[in-house]
């Protein structure tokens, strides 16, 4: 059985290169291919791009590379640079003597989210793009104090809003809205928040086995039996399995009921956790 470690999907745009460096191009993109990765044709539709550093310069103006496509397709790429898209300089060659001095200018002028690899493996240079790619970004929200925080998975977005919209009109909440596929860290906001909040509620409708297993880890996270915070797992009876939701039964408070309940539930649980 194949098991994929990689779950974030990403698209890579393959930029131009000189033409000593057609070759190592179509070795790239083979790899690529045969790793599962989409090859974006289109700058502005990738998640990151790869630039391949050959013998033209494709850095300074004074370079004889500047004004090729390859040169107009870096420039424009390190200006897209930011939290959602990352730069790849690959140079497979390595030093390549005072002809390409500028690959010293290029990696002195690495900054956040751009990568300088001279690897000589196209193999081992896609496993790194890949690792990088699912690396996770950390969830930059501010934290701030609420009587409820409400936590769903994005696939239960329809339902988890309509909750959090009856909650709000008589509960300060924070809500977060989670997606497995993002590449985002949310742990350490979690934690934070939920430090910061009465109560957390776990809501699912159809993600089930995702929310088990994520109150499981956050209850663990936040302490245990002795975290500040009581913790709620609330679901749709329509679609809640009893026997997974069992295992949280002496761990955190389950609530399983008619959709229109479940935010009368959270308030009486958050009542019963006010008047201690």
């Amino acid at each position: 059985m194949l098991v994929n470690l990689y779950k974030r999907k990403f698209k890579v745009f393959l930029a131009d290169v000189s033409p000593d460096m057609s070759e190592w191009r179509g070795r790239l993109y083979k790899v690529l291919s045969n790793a599962g990765i989409a090859v974006e044709a289109d700058l502005q539709a990738a998640d990151c791009s790869v630039h391949i550093l050959g013998k033209s310069d494709i850095y300074s103006e004074s370079g004889d590379g500047y004004n090729t496509p390859a040169g107009a397709q870096f420039r424009e790429a390190k200006h897209l640079c930011g939290k959602e898209f990352k730069l790849f300089v690959w140079n497979p060659l390595g030093s390549l003597g005072a002809i390409n001095s500028y690959i010293n200018d290029i990696r002195r002028d690495i900054v956040e989210n751009t990568v300088y690899s001279d690897r000589t493996s196209p193999i081992i240079f896609v496993e790194d793009i890949r690792n990088i790619m699912n690396a996770k970004q950390q969830e930059s929200r501010r934290h701030e104090p609420a009587d409820i925080f409400f936590l769903y998975n994005e696939l239960d977005s329809d339902s988890a809003i309509d909750i959090y919209n009856m909650l709000k009109d008589f509960q300060s909440v924070q809500k977060l809205g989670i997606s497995i596929s993002s590449g985002v860290d949310y742990n350490t906001f979690v934690l934070e928040q939920l430090a910061d909040s009465q109560i957390g509620v776990v809501y699912y409708n159809y993600a089930g086995e995702w929310a088990v297993s994520f109150a499981q880890q956050i209850w663990k996270d936040s302490g245990g039996k002795s975290a500040a915070t009581p913790l709620v797992i609330a679901a749709n009876n329509q679609h809640a399995d009893r026997n997974q939701i069992a295992v949280l039964q002496n761990i955190v408070e389950c609530i399983v009921d008619e959709q229109r309940r479940i935010p009368l539930d959270i308030k009486v649980f958050l009542d019963k956790k006010l008047k201690k």
